[in-house]
């Protein structure tokens, strides 16, 4: 039965999909769907209180576009008029038919002195079924032109035929509150989105923490792993004073013995209390055996200072060096070192005095000569930090990637 007489100008029956004529007297059959009518989860014939409204579901449309499909519902109030429910993947919006065209310019639309932006290129939409009344002539198949604009959670969207253009206005409304005011069964709702997809085929609780604990399980057990192919510690500490513009060399730090048939050796430089300076740190480390050097560097730099966005650091004074694969023995570590100033650096004489820039300028706080004192920390046994934060990025990869998508997407 016809619940919108003298409005509607189609009908479309909701047992066989039928597109009807209400337009001549006769009910002229216009096109019969060659499938069957989708199932929509409101249905038709239900009166729902919205917006301080008694609505009546008089049609339903099933559409979609080059990446989505989605419902809208045809609202009808003897005393108010048209109305649209759309529902996209469990998220509603309530429309209502727009008469005060927005005026466009370069940067989206002004409607009601409210700028609203483009929320992307338009879109050929196409009706894939057709139940129920329209106050317009439609059936599956027609297409129209949609392009959309949003401002907050309001959007504007716009349909352009060859015969006419129509602006509809979309306000969100939760989907439980269209679930009470039409009474519809919880099991027919949509899901959300995401959780739609996941659970719909088993109804498996969420397994994502599992993931994350299996990441974390598989990280742990990575780290046991490193530790017991580490193998045994043995460390030495030294220190050497890097003087300002020459190199210290050949500084002995200690001895190391590596027990297994390789093993990484790190390397520690802290140095204190030095700004707008750098080290340079070389190492060597001797098997007295052969004699042979398995050489390393170490580069020991901050600065500090301030400019126009306040004060400002950058660097660190100490450095790390790890020494891979060193075979099994008894090695000594040797350093040369020297220390370097910025922005200019001055020069030692052999006596000890200092010589001063050609242009005769004094040299600042920042370049003063001294000798900057390096503690040096040498051990076996060490970690390679880079290859378990690798394991660990690798094994979160695949959740953290689903739990971005559930957010995007939520």
């Amino acid at each position: 039965m016809a619940r919108a007489t003298g409005y509607a100008v189609t009908l479309g029956c909701a047992h066989c999909g039928s597109a009807l004529d209400a337009t001549r007297p006769e009910v002229e059959l216009i096109a019969r769907h060659k499938r069957a009518v989708a199932k929509f989860p409101l249905a038709l014939g239900k009166r729902g209180y919205l917006f301080d409204q008694y609505w009546d579901v008089i049609g339903a449309l099933k559409r979609k576009d080059a990446l989505d499909i989605w419902n809208e519902y045809l609202l009808f109030n003897p005393y108010v008029g048209y109305r649209w429910l759309v529902e996209y993947k469990g998220d509603w919006q309530f429309g209502t038919m727009v008469l005060d065209v927005p005026e466009a310019d370069a940067d989206g639309i002004v409607w009601r002195g409210e700028r609203f932006t483009s929320a992307g290129p338009d879109q050929q939409v196409t009706a894939t079924c057709v139940i129920g009344e329209f106050y317009w002539r439609i059936k599956a198949g027609d297409q129209v032109r949609c392009v959309s604009f949003e401002r907050g959670d309001v959007s504007l969207s716009c349909e352009v035929t060859d015969e006419e253009v129509n602006w509809t206005q979309l306000v969100p409304i939760a989907a439980r509150e269209v679930q009470t005011a039409f009474a519809i069964d919880g099991r027919k709702m949509p899901g959300r989105r995401f959780a739609q997809q996941a659970h719909a085929a088993t109804g498996a609780a969420d397994d994502l923490l599992a993931m994350f604990a299996v990441a974390g399980i598989g990280a742990f057990l990575a780290l046991v792993v490193m530790l017991l192919l580490a193998g045994p510690v043995s460390r030495t500490v030294g220190s050497v004073n890097a003087p300002y513009g020459k190199t210290r060399e050949g500084v002995l730090i200690g001895t190391l013995e590596i027990k297994r048939d390789w093993q990484l050796v790190s390397l520690k430089a802290q140095g204190q209390d030095f700004d707008n300076r750098w080290v340079d740190i070389d190492y060597s480390l001797v098997d007295r055996r052969t004699g042979q050097a398995i050489g390393g560097y170490g580069l020991a730099e901050r600065y500090s200072g301030v400019d126009s966005d306040g004060s400002w650091v950058e660097g660190s004074r100490g450095a790390e060096t790890l020494l891979g694969h060193v075979p099994r023995g008894t090695y000594d570590l040797y350093v040369d070192a020297e220390a370097h100033a910025w922005p200019i650096d001055a020069t030692l004489n052999p006596d000890g005095s200092v010589s001063m820039p050609p242009d005769g300028s004094q040299l600042s706080t920042w370049a003063q000569p001294d000798a900057i004192t390096m503690t040096i920390v040498a051990e076996t046994g060490a970690l390679p930090s880079g290859n378990w934060w690798t394991v660990l990025v690798l094994l979160l990869a695949w959740p953290m990637a689903i739990l971005w998508w559930r957010h995007e997407n939520d």
